[in-house]
């Protein structure tokens, strides 16, 4: 009989595993779950059901006691060898969720990491690189290290050029001024950062209002460069330019002009290749602000309206749930 009570405790932990799988986004909406909590629910459920089994074994008192001693010191044991990585990873990352530091979308650099959030999971988190490789970093590096975040409202892209002293400053800022005019940049100037050996460096600031093309417009941003410097005549000396002319010193190294790209109907954007999960994670995000803004604002309206937005909020918890099927089924 206690046979029989201990596999009905193990059939009922697996029944409430697949309940809290499958229908738990169903009965709250994202608005109201908090990060994580189906983990923690799904551990709970199988630790309890796990040592309920045991106990009702249809073993002596003394060896039941034994068993459960041992799980507890091998979950002890467990628990200290890996507290100091798992509980500094896992209060990173909350900490990173309460914050709000980013989320999922942004745009982040980290040492030599360049890429788009695609996940905040509770001891790591994802990004997609411009390789489009995915890379997880732990939360507790990205809690010590300095996170660049490029705004999401605009962000300044900029460039580095070196230019001969021979060539007259104004001409080199009218020049590059052009340049980020071609690609469709405001607020644009050009900052003089240094006298080298060889040349003065010049660095050329644009604001790009989506942030979104950052990869794109910079890649622009220089062929624009190099498009100016050649039509007025103005040699690039980067990175060095060892200026020892033994022929004719009217040569210049300018290059010749270039053929004429023809017409395209649409340039491909590299971030469409490159940062396709994270323009979905983005999307999730977006999809959530939305339901809460809808949410707050049912308060005052009258119940026609209520009801028109009530909709809305359903329609867009339907899709929540739907991408976050597909996200976790891949």
């Amino acid at each position: 009989m206690s046979l029989i009570k201990s596999a009905l405790v193990v059939l009922v932990t697996v029944m409430l595993v697949l309940f809290i799988r499958l229908l738990w986004k169903k009965t709250l909406s994202a608005s109201k779950r908090w990060p994580y909590q189906r983990q923690f629910l799904v551990i709970l459920v199988v630790l309890t059901g796990v040592f309920v089994a045991i106990a009702l074994l249809p073993l002596e008192h003394e060896v039941k006691n034994q068993i459960l001693s041992l799980l507890g010191i091998l979950l002890s044991a467990v628990i200290a060898l890996s507290s100091t990585t798992l509980v500094s990873n896992a209060m990173a990352g909350l900490m990173l969720r309460i914050t709000h530091e980013f989320r999922g979308g942004d745009f982040i650099e980290v040492d030599a990491f360049v890429g788009r959030v695609t996940n905040l999971g509770l001891f790591h988190t994802e990004i997609q690189l411009i390789s489009r490789d995915v890379v997880s970093l732990p939360n507790l590096l990205l809690s010590q290290k300095a996170v660049k975040v490029t705004r999401r409202d605009g962000t300044f892209i900029n460039l580095a050029v070196s230019i001969g002293y021979s060539v007259a400053h104004q001409l080199v800022e009218k020049a590059l001024l052009e340049a980020a005019h071609r690609c469709n940049l405001a607020d644009n100037f050009v900052f003089v950062e240094s006298f080298l050996d060889h040349a003065t460096r010049y660095r050329l600031y644009g604001m790009l209002d989506e942030s979104s093309e950052r990869l794109s417009k910079t890649s622009e941003l220089h062929k624009a460069v190099l498009d100016v410097c050649r039509e007025q005549g103005i040699e690039i000396a980067s990175p060095a330019l060892m200026d020892r002319r033994e022929f004719d010193a009217a040569k210049q190294y300018i290059p010749k002009t270039g053929m004429k790209e023809k017409p395209q109907k649409r340039k491909a954007i590299i971030e469409e290749l490159v940062f396709d999960k994270a323009d979905e994670a983005q999307s999730l995000e977006e999809l959530k602000e939305a339901q809460d803004t809808l949410s707050k604002s049912l308060d005052g309206l009258d119940p026609a309206q209520k009801k028109l937005v009530g909709k809305k909020i359903a329609k867009i918890g339907e899709e929540l749930a739907k991408r976050e099927e597909k996200k976790e089924g891949s």
